[in-house]
């Protein structure tokens, strides 16, 4: 006899506001202050599981994924402020056995990614959708990563190889934003500081580095020069709204460097209502870049998570 056991649940809050008293105003440079705010929080948990003598081979693991996307944007006069918030961080725990046959339970992150996007613009009286802007990236992991091998007994042996800020990132950009359609935009900054952080000096002789990412050892911190490139959008198609895509992109390219190359991270979010409160949603981090991953090697790195999610709307 046998017993297999799934469970799979998420949840998802959205909620938009405009704190303007006369919702139905669409001037372009309005004189108070209106603001626009929303939020997705989803939770994904999943639970497998198969008895010791089951036919087709046993194992059991859980999944638990957070996701938190959050914007927050202001306008005022020819003023706007557009922020961004995403927060993705997963923990996959499955039960492993040693050479000696006894179970261990053996937990990872399966993904782990805090981004920040602030964008402060100026726009043009005689061209409404052109603007001139600063703006301010961040990103970096929240919690520790380890990388794995076995022990004599096949058991787990972690070790740190990153940790908060390290690495880290940000990105100070001033140029120029057209949108596009009140849902699309094109960012370019002409002149950009690029900042990556490696705060945990612990990591140099843990992976016997001398250079992390650019940073030497007791540096902390690596400068560089350069243009960047930001775009993105927000689609509702279908009938009733029923399918949505977000798609941003960030990309950094070296105003001194050996070869041009465009450092570049992808965020794609694609979800499908099934019906008024479930919905499937697919969510992909790509970045390239070679100062990440030793010489050599593939300089794409992907995170992604899917889902069912339940939805309530305020």
């Amino acid at each position: 006899m046998s017993l297999t056991g799934a469970l799979f649940a998420v949840m998802s809050i959205t909620h938009y506001g405009d704190n303007t008293p006369n919702k139905t105003d669409t001037s372009l440079f309005p004189d108070e202050k209106v603001w626009k705010y929303g939020a997705d929080f989803k939770l994904n948990f999943s639970l497998a599981n198969a008895s010791p003598n089951w036919s087709g081979g046993s194992g059991n693991n859980i999944t638990i994924t957070g996701l938190i996307n959050a914007n927050a944007n202001l306008r005022w006069k020819q003023l706007t402020w557009d922020n961004l918030l995403k927060a993705n961080v997963g923990v996959i725990s499955n039960r492993q056995e040693d050479i000696n046959g006894q179970t261990f339970l053996s937990s990872r992150k399966n993904v782990d990614n805090l981004f920040i996007d602030s964008k402060l613009g100026m726009d043009f009286d005689e061209y409404p959708t052109l603007s001139m802007y600063g703006g301010l990236n961040f990103q970096t992991q929240l919690l520790p990563g380890y990388s794995y091998t076995k022990d004599s007994l096949g058991r787990d042996i972690a070790k740190l190889n990153t940790s908060f800020l390290s690495q880290g990132q940000t990105q100070f950009a001033l140029g120029t934003e057209n949108k596009f359609y009140r849902n699309y935009f094109l960012r370019l900054g002409y002149i950009t500081l690029k900042q990556t952080y490696v705060i945990n000096q612990e990591l140099y002789d843990l992976r016997n580095q001398e250079i992390i990412a650019r940073v030497s050892r007791g540096a902390y911190i690596d400068n560089e020069f350069g243009m960047q490139i930001q775009m993105g959008g927000t689609e509702n198609f279908g009938k009733e709204d029923m399918f949505t895509a977000k798609f941003n992109f960030l990309g950094f390219l070296p105003y001194q460097t050996a070869e041009p190359i465009l450092d570049s991270r992808i965020d794609l979010g694609l979800s499908a209502r099934i019906t008024k409160y479930l919905s499937l949603n697919y969510n992909l981090i790509a970045i390239f870049d070679k100062d990440l991953v030793p010489t050599g090697t593939n300089a794409w790195q992907n995170s992604w998570v899917f889902g069912v999610a339940y939805g309530y709307h305020l």
